[in-house]
């Protein structure tokens, strides 16, 4: 009987793992659609801090042009994709990078998006990767189903919101960051 759950439960993970692969394909490049990314509505963060963060109001739902930054740099994830998991000492450290420029730190903010993830599944990666800044769940997929190419993970999009509550793409990358330092240098370019 406990072989059994065990053979189980080791089934069940291995079909996850796999059933996560599929989005950890970093060959591709995408495009992605300013104005389809603006438009999408995201539930807003539960936590107090995280709305605070990000300069958002009490409200249920967001748009992303809402956020108030000069940069905000977008991660796509998935609890489920081994690239994230292995990325998210990299991500985390960007993280801390830009808080620790005082002009730096108000200016781009981080977004972590977790696609085809619950609220449960956000909360544990969160936990698990200890991540400092704000992941919100996409279980429906919207942000894949919004734009025109299959968004891989991890996918990095880091958008420009404007006054007139448009967003301009500033970069897109597909795959794990690796060198934080080099990726805060080519983001910081973009403040330009």
């Amino acid at each position: 009987m406990m072989s059994m759950r065990i053979v189980s439960a080791v089934s069940i993970f291995l079909m996850l793992t796999v059933a996560g692969l599929g989005l950890c394909d970093t060959s591709k490049q995408i495009s992605v659609n300013a104005d389809i990314l603006a438009d999408l509505n995201f539930n807003s963060p539960e936590n107090l801090a995280d709305k605070k963060y990000l300069g958002l109001s009490d409200g249920k739902n967001f748009k992303l042009p809402q956020v108030k930054a000069r940069l905000l740099i977008i991660q796509i994830f998935s609890m489920y994709c081994p690239i994230c998991q292995r990325d998210a000492h990299a991500v985390n450290e960007l993280h801390d990078l830009i808080q620790k420029v005082p002009g730096l730190r108000d200016e781009v903010k981080m977004l972590g998006v977790g696609t085809g993830n619950t609220p449960y599944e956000v909360n544990v990666f969160r936990e698990k990767f200890k991540v400092a800044f704000p992941l919100i769940p996409d279980d429906n997929f919207a942000i894949q189903k919004a734009l025109s190419d299959e968004i891989r993970t991890p996918t990095f999009v880091v958008v420009k919101p404007t006054a007139a509550g448009k967003l301009e793409i500033v970069l897109t990358k597909v795959g794990e960051i690796k060198e934080s330092g080099e990726f805060l240098k080519k983001i910081m370019e973009k403040l330009n």
